[in-house]
């Protein structure tokens, strides 16, 4: 069963490094380098390297020295800014919380106890939680919470499912699977009173 389990995130791991070969490092429109630029400031990661790919339906980001963001093709082409923002800017938390780190470390230990059913609810629970809080940031520095709902529906609704087999060693836009409490907890946010995102 763990034999099993490893294959699997061996599998993640190569299919993750095809991805990122096969990704360009061609510049970003004008436009959408205007909005990474400032997305960046905002949010205050200094440095992260945005590639693009016909192979993932919404953005992904990995890399822990060196983060790298790939974002799919269709993105070059919208005009949205607030939808581009919304993409960039999740993104780009990700980066500056070490998300992609974290993951890593939680997939490690998630491995030699994936057996027990317990293990599995309390990793579906982290990357819900992790969804959560990027959200609560990125409505804070960047968008206000009502149109940063909008983007998020139309980035996830539009876009297929993520492969199942580069879920483990990526961390995408849309790995979570509660799109509707992402949203709810968006809108009901006026209506509460929070402390630091990093308290979630």
């Amino acid at each position: 069963f763990l034999l099993c389990k490893l294959l699997l995130l061996l599998r993640a791991w190569r299919r993750t490094q095809s991805i990122l070969r096969g990704a360009s490092d061609a510049p970003l429109p004008d436009h959408l380098q205007v909005i990474t630029d400032r997305c960046s400031r905002l949010i205050g990661v200094k440095r992260a390297r945005i590639l693009h790919s016909r192979e993932v339906p919404v953005p992904i980001t990995l890399g822990i020295a060196n983060p790298i963001i790939v974002l799919p093709e269709s993105l070059l082409e919208e005009t949205d800014g607030d939808l581009l923002s919304s993409a960039i800017g999740h993104e780009l938390v990700h980066v500056a919380r070490r998300d992609y780190l974290w993951n890593l470390i939680f997939e490690t230990i998630y491995l030699p106890l994936s057996f027990h059913p317990a293990a599995a609810l309390v990793r579906r629970r982290i990357r819900q939680t992790r969804e959560l809080c990027c959200d609560e940031i990125v409505a804070m520095k960047l968008l206000n919470a009502e149109t940063y709902a909008h983007a998020l529906m139309k980035l996830i609704g539009s876009a297929p499912l993520s492969p199942r087999l580069i879920s483990d060693t990526t961390i995408g836009l849309n790995q979570s699977d509660i799109l509707e409490v992402r949203i709810m907890s968006l809108l009901n946010s006026k209506n509460r009173k929070s402390h630091s995102p990093r308290i979630l």
